[in-house]
């Protein structure tokens, strides 16, 4: 008992139960992260480990460019952002939290242009899935923004809240991980789902997994007419693949990863926009302790109307006008 007090006293939570959501939460992002840092080698390990046929669309052009932005912003941001959220470090090393906040501000931008620009051909490029990154990265942004502005106006319990949003909706990309594997094997089982793909990415995906026989073997809608003159303008063949994640071959695997990837998504996102609103609502008393400090340090700065500074409730909605309470409350 006195180890754990010991630990929570040096991180600076007073109550056990942040503590330990921000072990679950926060050391599954980390480790999760740090799994993932062999792919800053995109050419080496992202393309070895990336899904069949994610590298066809990914290896050259425009969207490499936007991959190298994407992983080289979001990989280092999401561990800067786990010192954000330990108190003895907000607390007590004030200018490095401010300091780290704006680094992972910028990072995050990037990070969002850059999968924006990997989005259209994304895990099959399904309308599914470009509305889902699409979705991720709008209520991301707005989010960040909305924290920026509301700690600029010293109104630091909306800053909480839109911070926690922001992570929580990043963190929908760990969650994903274990539906995928959970929606892959059943999609496999249900042994109906085919995707359509391009004869050349089956080709490219064969090539790069060293497979000794033609694809045509398997694929023989593929070959070549006899007469390639006969062809129409923007001729472009496509087999039917079928999902089978224990696939003879690398493009069946590929179209069940492509085909399991948009219901894990939304199904990862749903959870964490709601697990987030959940935990808000869970803790009110945190939120009025610190909307007692933006009253007294918006009060100190002159601001006409103490405590409302930022984007509150009260200038939006129907919500009762707020005053001040006498007790402030103990930190988190």
């Amino acid at each position: 008992m006195a180890v754990w007090k010991s630990t929570l006293g040096f991180m600076g939570f007073t109550k056990s139960y942040n503590f330990i959501l921000f072990f679950i939460f926060g050391g599954g992002l980390f480790g999760f992260t740090l799994a993932r840092l062999q792919y800053l080698d995109i050419t080496g390990r992202y393309a070895s480990g990336s899904g069949p046929g994610e590298w066809f669309h990914q290896h050259t052009g425009f969207r490499k460019v936007g991959l190298i932005l994407h992983l080289g912003t979001i990989l280092p941001c999401a561990i800067l952002v786990i010192f954000q959220f330990i108190p003895a470090i907000r607390h007590r090393v004030i200018l490095f939290h401010r300091i780290n906040g704006y680094i992972i501000i910028v990072l995050f931008l990037i990070s969002n242009a850059g999968a924006l620009m990997i989005t259209r051909h994304a895990f099959g490029g399904g309308h599914e899935v470009q509305l889902g990154l699409g979705l991720l990265v709008l209520i991301t942004t707005i989010s960040v923004g909305m924290a920026y502005y509301n700690i600029r106006c010293l109104q630091i319990e909306q800053h909480r809240a839109w911070m926690l949003r922001t992570m929580f909706y990043m963190g929908s990309i760990v969650t994903i991980r274990p539906l995928l594997e959970i929606i892959s094997r059943i999609i496999s089982k249900l042994g109906t789902y085919y995707e359509v793909w391009p004869c050349d990415k089956i080709d490219f995906t064969w090539q790069f997994y060293k497979i000794p026989v033609s694809y045509l073997a398997m694929y023989p809608m593929c070959a070549p007419p006899p007469d390639p003159t006969k062809l129409p303008p923007g001729y472009d063949p496509v087999a039917l693949v079928k999902a089978d994640d224990k696939g003879m071959e690398p493009a069946q695997i590929g179209a069940n990863l492509n085909i399991s990837f948009g219901l894990a998504l939304w199904l990862a996102l749903f959870l964490h926009i709601v697990g987030v609103e959940i935990y808000l609502q869970l803790t009110p008393r945190e939120s009025q302790r610190l909307r007692m400090v933006s009253y007294e340090r918006q009060k100190q700065a002159g601001y006409a109307n103490p405590g409302n500074a930022g984007l509150v409730v009260q200038k939006f909605g129907d919500a009762a006008p707020w005053a001040p309470s006498v007790e402030t409350g103990q930190p988190m």
